[in-house]
């Protein structure tokens, strides 16, 4: 194999690489993992050109900078492969003090030209590889889980052959500032840097497929959201709700949904104007997924309307809940450039029967709800079921809950979603 050859064609196939990455990192300037790569593409390009001019009498100083340009771009995919993946910075800065203490070192260790030097970027590079490969087999799941499987694959594959690479070198090359042709006329380097450039053609492929797939989850996640409040939408509440029912039917667990409804909002919209109302729904929205737990799910049903989907919680527990909940919105000021606005809502509770389904159980919440305004506003009510019929249960179909304040003080301090039941007086 003619190394000049395939060096040219190595450098176009780079360019090419780098040069759509980047547009790509440009137009989905959003997704930041493809900024990281498409700076991968970028640094590697520039080490391919750094050798390009060893023959001009640079060749120390384009051989230093080169491997470590290669170290650099790795680093980088790395950091672009974990976005998709974690989805969350490092907790301490030590990785990149780290990294930035290698490429001292190895600096030094080159002018120095202390012998086996080159190990300093080898063994490194090695680790970042199967570290890469390693953080994508752990966090690579759901819609990621195919991508991160073959990506993985390939990563331990460059890590084989730069470690090959690596034991290669050491024998008989042990000064790095001295390898001049000597290195490209060994067959068995040209042959293992054809296989390393392969897998990283198979990379960029790889990189394209997780902008692909990153892309589909925005799509599909657009598609059950509320564009305003980034609530669940009705369809994508409907979904879940059936997936929750049968899980409830399999284990026994109770399930339990809340009705809420905003107090005279269009009575805002038409004082405040439109955008008061907006700021409003995304204010109570936000407000209320601070007090819920991570599995419990919140849904826009309609214009001033939500429901909340409680999962292992009984129709007491969710009257609790509900009390929170509508406190929560009652304390809450919404800045606006006219003046803050304050909202109160109408929870409405209702428990699931297991011989009925969800269509049934947010049919009751909702008459609960509507209870609750019929008695004022600014209330909650529950629906009762055969497991909130208890002696100390006083709520009744139609009686809304209005707790005192002291009541009000101890359903705040309640934080457990496996209460019983709400004793009142």
């Amino acid at each position: 194999m003619d190394y000049g050859t395939f060096f040219f064609t190595n450098t176009a196939l780079v360019t090419v690489s780098a040069v759509c990455i980047s547009i790509l990192a440009y137009y989905n300037r959003e997704i930041i993992g493809m900024r990281w790569l498409a700076a991968a593409q970028v640094v590697g390009l520039l080490k391919l050109l750094l050798l390009s001019v060893e023959s001009y009498g640079f060749a120390e100083l384009s051989s230093l900078a080169a491997r470590e340009l290669y170290l650099v771009s790795f680093g980088l995919q790395f950091m672009g492969l974990r976005w998709f993946v974690v989805r969350r910075p490092f907790r301490s800065q030590w990785p990149s003090f780290a990294f930035a203490a290698v490429l001292t070192i190895y600096t030094a260790a080159f002018f120095a030209r202390m012998p086996y030097s080159i190990n300093l970027i080898n063994g490194p590079f090695v680790v970042v590889c199967f570290v890469s490969a390693w953080v994508l087999w752990r966090h690579g799941h759901g819609q990621f889980k195919a991508v991160s499987r073959v990506t993985t694959a390939v990563l331990c594959l460059q890590g084989v052959v730069a470690a090959y690479r690596a034991v290669l070198s050491n024998p008989r090359y042990a000064q790095p500032w001295a390898l001049g042709n000597a290195a490209q006329a060994d067959p068995r380097r040209v042959y293992s840097l054809a296989a390393a450039a392969f897998l990283a053609t198979f990379m960029v492929m790889c990189e394209l497929w997780f902008l692909v797939t990153e892309l589909q989850r925005e799509l599909a996640e657009q598609a059950r959201t509320d564009p305003l409040t980034r609530a669940l939408n009705r369809r994508a509440m409907e979904e879940a709700a059936l997936r929750e029912i049968a899980r409830s039917n399999r284990s026994g667990h109770a399930l339990s949904v809340i009705a809420i409804d905003i107090d005279r909002f269009k009575l805002l919209n038409d004082t405040r104007g439109h955008a008061a109302g907006d700021c409003a729904l995304q204010a109570v929205v936000c407000r209320i997924q601070s007090i819920l737990r991570q599995e419990d799910l919140i849904a826009r049903t309609g214009g001033e309307e939500f429901a909340i989907l409680l999962p292992d919680t009984t129709g007491s527990a969710a009257l609790s809940i509900a009390e929170r909940v509508r406190l929560a919105v009652e304390q809450l000021e919404v800045p606006f450039e006219t003046g803050p606005i304050r909202i109160t809502v109408c929870a409405g509770a209702a428990q699931l029967d297991p011989a009925r389904g969800w269509e049934e159980m947010m049919r009751r919440a909702d008459a609960a709800m509507y209870e609750a305004k019929r008695q004022g506003r600014n209330r909650v009510s529950a629906f009762p079921t055969t497991a909130m019929a208890r002696p100390e249960m006083m709520c009744t179909e139609g009686t809304p809950f209005k707790p005192t304040r002291p009541q009000e003080a101890a359903i705040l301090r309640n934080t457990q979603r496996d209460t019983p039941s709400l004793v009142l007086p």
